[in-house]
């Protein structure tokens, strides 16, 4: 069955310049919203008349001007994010079927938006921070016992999210949540993308850039798992609420650099295509740096 249809194909949450108030919109101007952002082109969008999560919510012919790019989904928004572990193969590998998927939870403090710092705790420091680049399904229809051919029914939109995982304290931890868990580690963005807008969500190219230097690159197609089969195994016996996060996985980097690993000043860049460039910087504890916005 085909997916959902919306009033939008695509979604911004933004503080509007013209009153400082904080809106959802569809963005009139065309291209990656991530990097239009980024270099500061000016964006304006015609305003939703509630969340994008309501089945009431309409565009309207209001037009606001971006001041702050958030992202596009607040904490208020979002149930709760599940996260997928060990979802690619290595290159050139075939795939490998898990009979129980790898999940694990992030709380809701670890959302943050474009251009918005990822700050590393101290409790962090010398424990490998790491990138991950992933294409994230938002639950926009509850349900239960989901079954595979009935999964993008319940898929409200897509978009691209940085999954930060300290690798030393995931490694450590009897389950890898621990090393994932820190505030501003999910940067999720930058705009909500419609299925129907998206395509197929299994045949797109994803990657991670760090100072420039590409560090993953991969397709969702090499999966091991689709979308609509962790939709299905995550819902067995299980509602999945309106507003879940489903991070659906990252491919393993490519060959390492000397210094693997994030530290203060660097700029990640996450891109899912169709969904979206996301931009951050890096940020260790007791360096300066602005407030981020959630």
């Amino acid at each position: 069955m085909a997916p959902p249809t919306h009033s939008w194909s695509r979604l911004i949450r933004f503080i509007a310049k013209e009153d400082g108030k904080t809106y959802f919109g569809q963005p009139l101007q065309k291209g990656d919203i991530g990097l239009l952002y980024h270099a500061k082109k000016p964006l304006t969008a015609h305003i939703l008349t509630c969340s994008p999560l309501l089945p009431t919510s309409k565009l309207t012919e209001t037009l606001k001007t971006v001041q702050t790019l958030l992202s596009p989904l607040g904490r208020e928004d979002v149930d709760e994010i599940r996260g997928m572990a060990a979802q690619y193969p290595p290159a050139g590998k075939a795939k490998v079927i898990p009979e129980v998927p790898g999940l694990f939870y992030k709380p809701r403090t670890t959302l943050t938006g474009p251009e918005t710092p990822i700050f590393l705790p101290e409790a962090t420091r010398g424990e490998g921070s790491d990138y991950e680049v992933e294409i994230c399904a938002v639950i926009g229809k509850p349900g239960k016992d989901i079954p595979v051919e009935k999964a993008y029914e319940h898929v409200l939109a897509y978009c691209t999210v940085n999954d930060i995982t300290s690798r030393g304290l995931a490694a450590k931890g009897g389950q890898v949540g621990f090393g994932k868990s820190y505030d501003t580690w999910t940067p999720l963005g930058p705009a909500l993308i419609s299925p129907a807008a998206l395509g197929d969500p299994m045949n797109l190219k994803i990657e991670t850039t760090v100072n420039g230097e590409l560090r993953q690159k991969a397709n969702t197609g090499d999966m091991n798992l689709s979308i609509a089969e962790l939709i299905h195994r995550l819902s067995r016996g299980v509602t999945l609420e309106t507003g879940s996060l489903i991070l659906t996985g990252s491919p393993l980097p490519l060959e390492r650099p000397a210094a693997p690993f994030l530290v203060h000043g660097d700029e990640v860049r996450v891109f899912v295509e169709g969904c979206g460039t996301l931009i951050n910087s890096i940020v260790e504890e007791g360096r300066p740096s602005i407030k981020a916005k959630l």
